[in-house]
C-alpha cells in the first residue's frame, strides 16, 4: 500500500492539454467557491450535496478510481478521500470491474459518508464473468466523470489529507502537466528500493520514464467534456 506524500512532481504531457484554472469564477453555487490564486483566502469548505448546484456547473476535481476485488483495501482508501483537505469541489468516480468480493458494498457505504460532506459520488462498472482490466476500468472511470482536473487514485492506495489539495496548486501553476507526488510505503521496509527510486526522479526521468511510473499518482487537467 503506498501513501501519496507532499511533494508534488510536474511532468510534461508531450502537448498542450486543454488548460482551465477551475471552476467558473462566475458561478454562485455554494457548492462551487470561485478558484483563487495562490496566497488568497482559503476556500469556503464543501456545502452537502443538499444545496442548490447549477447543471452546468462542474467539479473542480474528480477523484478517478478503479475497483476489482479490493475489499480488503477499500475502507483505507475512500477514509484517506473524505480526509482530504482540499476546500473546492470534488467528486469521486468508481468503476467496478467485475469484483466479485464486497467492494461495491463497502463503496455504498463510503457513499453516502462522501456526499454527507458534499463529495458526490459516481459508480459504474459491470459483471461480466472477467474483468477487464484496469486500463479499461481507468478509462470508464474517466468517461463518467465531469471534473475539471482528474486525481487518480488506486484501490489498495491511501491518500494523504493534503494530496488533492497541493496537486491542485500545482496543476494551476503548470497547465500542460501532468502532476505526479512522492510516496510512503506500508509497511515501511516493503519495496524499499523501488520507493527510493520514485522518490528521486530526476526532471529528466520524469520526461523519459512516465510509462514506469504509477498512474495512481497522477494529477491532470480532463479532456473530456461532461455530459
Amino acid at each position: 500500500m503506498a501513501d501519496a506524500a507532499a511533494a508534488p512532481q510536474a511532468r510534461s504531457a508531450g502537448g498542450p492539454l486543454r488548460e482551465g484554472p477551475g471552476a467558473p469564477a462566475t458561478c454562485p453555487c455554494p457548492a462551487a467557491p470561485t478558484c483563487p490564486e495562490l496566497g488568497a483566502p482559503p476556500r469556503q469548505r464543501r456545502s452537502p450535496l443538499g444545496a442548490a448546484i447549477r447543471e452546468d456547473c462542474r467539479n473542480q476535481v474528480s477523484v478517478i478510481l478503479p475497483v476489482h476485488n479490493s475489499e480488503s483495501w477499500l475502507d483505507g482508501c475512500l477514509k484517506s478521500v473524505l480526509e482530504q483537505d482540499f476546500q473546492g469541489t470534488m467528486e469521486l468516480s468508481v468503476f467496478n470491474d467485475a469484483s466479485k468480493d464486497n467492494s461495491i458494498s463497502i463503496v455504498e457505504k463510503w457513499k453516502i459518508k462522501l456526499e454527507d460532506v458534499g463529495i458526490q459520488v459516481i459508480i459504474g462498472g459491470h459483471d461480466s464473468p472477467q474483468p477487464q482490466g484496469v486500463g479499461f476500468a481507468k478509462n470508464q472511470a474517466v468517461v463518467q466523470s465531469s471534473g475539471f482536473y482528474l486525481c487518480f487514485l488506486d484501490s489498495d492506495d491511501v491518500m494523504m489529507p493534503q494530496r488533492v489539495r497541493l496537486q491542485y496548486e500545482a496543476a494551476i501553476q503548470h497547465p500542460n502537466s501532468i502532476i505526479g507526488c512522492q510516496v510512503k510505503r506500508e509497511p515501511l521496509e516493503s519495496t524499499e528500493r523501488y520507493t527510493r527510486w520514485i522518490n528521486n526522479l530526476t526532471q529528466g526521468q520524469l520526461l523519459t520514464q512516465e510509462a514506469t511510473t504509477p498512474v495512481g499518482l497522477w494529477f491532470q487537467v480532463s479532456t473530456v467534456s461532461p455530459v
